[in-house]
């Protein structure tokens, strides 16, 4: 038995920023800055971002938060948010869906509290006392793949519903830039939630396969620290070249056994890391402007949601009717490690 994914639902909380205002409105009035450094977040691709709190009343009423007041910032905000998108995919599968949830994954790599957004998820879905939870946590950006496929397991093996949710509240780490490669990573970034039911059966796009690789010796390239001040970014310019290099392989491994090539497959939803890394996927892998054009659109019109981005994406193309009967379907996506993420969809 295969397992498909059967609805989607995503959410943006309520404060949306362009671009230009994040800079003027948080990064330059802050120690340290450089006005050449604006030009960075010009060229990030991000038009605009959202954010679970008001940046200015956050970040500067009391002075910069520590991890604590971030921490309990998340748990409240990451709970109306995940819900809001969850709520979405339940309501799009039918009026039963939450009652027929055997299995509840929830995805984060930007807070913590306990009990987890796994158990408050629950409680609001008003899912079932037993239902069996997983939450996955710091995997970055890759994460929502991992959790797919998860949840395509247990759906093929019991015959019941998994429930994915993937929150992430990027805006609560923003820190003072002190160097160009700081700016890089917070120029990206911005908040959201998606979510995916995943089960037998239904209209939705099969899951075929998966696959995983972790670039050697590149354990340090991306990461977060934990500080006393919040989450840290560690983001090497050699990222994108990292990714590029690793793309033949994974892609190959992904798509050899189902007899297919790069070029058999007509829409690819492509975690947008960043510009250089779309444009570097789409020159390894030949992709069109057409091919990629939902990747950049979700950078533009929110940025960097972490591991819940890639799920924005596959319910844009899968909500137009842009993707046609017995068409295949390849999610990307990249996060710590360095781990490179792919899924083999076929509608």
């Amino acid at each position: 038995m295969t397992a498909r994914i059967q609805a989607l639902g995503t959410a943006l909380p309520g404060h949306v920023y362009k671009q230009a205002d994040v800079v003027d409105g948080f990064f330059a009035r802050l120690p340290g800055w450089d006005p050449a450094w604006a030009e960075v977040f010009a060229a990030s691709g991000v038009e605009r971002r959202a954010s679970a709190v008001d940046i200015d009343a956050f970040y500067f009423r009391a002075g910069l938060p520590t991890t604590a007041a971030r921490m309990q910032a998340f748990a409240p905000a990451a709970r109306r948010l995940g819900a809001e998108a969850a709520r979405r995919a339940l309501d799009r599968a039918g009026p039963d869906a939450a009652g027929e949830v055997a299995d509840l994954l929830a995805v984060s790599c930007t807070g913590y509290s306990g009990p987890g957004l796994d158990v408050h998820l629950a409680a609001d879905l008003g899912l079932a006392p037993g239902v069996r939870r997983l939450a996955i946590g710091h995997m970055g950006c890759y994460a929502a793949l991992p959790a797919l496929r998860t949840a395509a397991a247990l759906a093929a093996a019991s015959g019941q519903r998994a429930l994915v949710a993937s929150v992430e509240l990027c805006s609560l780490h923003l820190q003072p830039a002190r160097s160009r490669q700081e700016v890089v990573s917070q120029s990206l970034f911005g908040d959201g939630a998606a979510a995916a039911l995943v089960g037998p059966g239904g209209d939705g796009p099969e899951i075929i396969g998966t696959r995983t690789r972790t670039v050697a010796g590149s354990e340090m390239r991306m990461g977060w620290l934990v500080a006393d001040d919040g989450f840290h970014m560690e983001l090497s310019p050699r990222v994108p070249a990292l990714v590029e290099r690793g793309l033949a392989e994974l892609v190959g491994d992904l798509l050899t056994p189902n007899g297919l090539t790069a070029a058999d497959v007509a829409h690819w939803a492509v975690h947008p890391g960043g510009p250089e890394i779309l444009d570097r996927v789409q020159r390894r892998l030949h992709l069109s402007e057409a091919q990629l054009a939902r990747s950049r659109e979700a950078l533009a019109d929110g940025g960097n949601r972490s591991s819940a981005t890639v799920l924005f994406i596959l319910e844009a193309m899968l909500g137009s009717g842009e993707v046609g009967p017995g068409q295949w379907l390849v999610g990307l996506a990249f996060g710590t490690g360095l781990t490179l993420e792919a899924l083999l969809l076929r509608t």
